[in-house]
């Protein structure tokens, strides 16, 4: 595994999620890294947020989005609009098991740069019942 490229950004984030009829909005403006690895796009950061800082990983592939976060919980989502994925959600009671339904996903990279955003509309289910439906929007640059 080669590193071609490791660049400092900065990162924004927004989440919006909607579960149980509640809305919760979070914003994130955080130091983080672009890297090229093995001809992939990773964008990785710490999320800083109650005292805690936790990982997160992007990895923006050319039809699909990969998020890792690793905390209290971990989270590897798969984001697909073509087809609905399945992941496991790691917390502290045991593991869940996930369906990411993926409704929209707009990726912009320019690597040379490097910056991109990055919009996406997705869904989660776990036994055929919606938990919630969330928004991620995600801007970086160096």
């Amino acid at each position: 595994m080669t590193i071609k490229k490791r660049v400092p950004v900065k990162v924004s984030l927004k989440t919006t999620m909607e579960q149980d009829g509640q809305h919760e909005t979070f914003a994130f403006e955080e130091d983080g890294e672009f890297i090229v690895l093995n001809d992939k796009y990773y964008l990785r950061y710490y999320e800083h947020q109650n005292g805690q800082a936790t990982p997160v990983q992007f990895r923006l592939d050319d039809g699909e989005v990969h998020i890792h976060r690793q905390g209290a919980t971990e989270t590897w989502l798969v984001f697909d609009p073509e087809q609905p994925t399945i992941t496991r959600y790691r917390t502290e009671y045991g593991v869940m098991q996930l369906q990411v339904v993926t409704s929209r996903l707009d990726r912009v990279l320019d690597p040379d740069t490097p910056a991109g955003r990055l919009f996406l509309c997705y869904h989660l289910q776990s036994g055929g019942q919606e938990i919630g439906s969330y928004q991620i929007e995600l801007h970086f640059t160096a």
